[in-house]
């Protein structure tokens, strides 16, 4: 997901260049979120339906659009349809997102039409999330290409988590959606007191530098209470950008009066590739 970046809002030194080589390319990723068993529910009927190809688009929380939450949790269920075999094929994400295709989590019939012609599927994938104080709620629905039916539908909780809680509309925590901006009339800037690179091996070739862009709320107490996506170069990679900033522990912004402030500051995290 790309948001364009807010204007007159500074850049500082948040430029986390990761510089332990990847010898060999490869980059691990967590998953903090398990969407497998919901895949293999979904699978099923979408074997059912005798779907051919699906091609998954952004999933819509509390009538958010665009939404971090909805862009991580499709990318998820996306990459678990994949392992679980559903449809001879599962259109790649960043293809749709090339395409304009992705963001638009209640396509119309001209849209659907137009997301067939362009990547193949004969079925869109599409969500809701509905967030109540102890958890999410997923419901996933599967929309027929040809005609606009409704093939199956599929609800699914998810017990609140940091990350998912941090991608939300509202964030981790209520003050942030009042953050003041860093930097700007009189507010200070939060320093990074532990900010350790993310951990390397496994999933994905980096063949050449990547930056993920994000707008990240820090709270009076230094720890990141909202992650916004202004910028990703891939699912995987911005996923555990997301997962590494989570962690890192600040020294708060001063507010005018010296008093620790919840602020909003741009965080790049770039992941340099091996030269070997």
């Amino acid at each position: 997901m790309t948001f364009p970046w807010p204007r007159n809002l500074p850049r500082f030194l948040f430029l986390v260049f990761l510089s332990c080589f990847v010898f060999r390319g490869l980059l691990h990723a967590a998953t903090p979120i398990d969407l497998d068993d919901l895949a293999a529910r979904f699978a099923a009927e979408i074997d059912k339906a005798g779907v051919e190809s699906v091609a998954v688009v952004d999933f819509n929380a509390d009538g958010e659009r665009p939404s971090d939450l909805g862009w991580y949790l499709a990318n998820k269920l996306s990459d678990s349809l994949v392992i679980k075999g559903a449809a001879r094929k599962v259109v790649d994400r960043a293809r749709l997102q090339e395409l304009g295709l992705a963001s638009d989590s209640s396509p119309s019939a001209g849209t659907l039409k137009q997301i067939g012609a362009a990547s193949g599927a004969d079925a869109i994938v599409s969500g809701r999330i509905e967030i109540t104080s102890d958890k999410y709620l997923l419901t996933i629905t599967l929309v027929k290409i040809g005609d606009g039916s409704t093939i199956a539908s599929v609800t699914h909780p998810l017990p609140h988590s940091r990350m998912l809680d941090l991608l939300s509309p509202s964030g981790a925590n209520a003050a942030s959606i009042n953050a003041a901006r860093a930097g700007v009339s009189g507010v200070g800037v939060p320093a990074c007191a532990y900010c350790p690179a993310p951990a390397y091996s496994g999933r994905v070739r980096i063949t050449q530098m990547q930056t993920v862009e994000l707008l990240v709320t820090i709270s009076a107490a230094g720890t990141a209470e909202k992650i916004s996506v202004i910028h990703s170069p891939g699912y995987i990679l911005t996923e555990r950008a997301v997962e590494t900033v989570s962690e890192w522990r600040f020294r708060p912004a001063p507010g005018k009066d010296g008093t620790p402030v919840p602020v909003a500051v741009p965080i790049d995290v770039t992941f340099k590739a091996s030269r070997t």
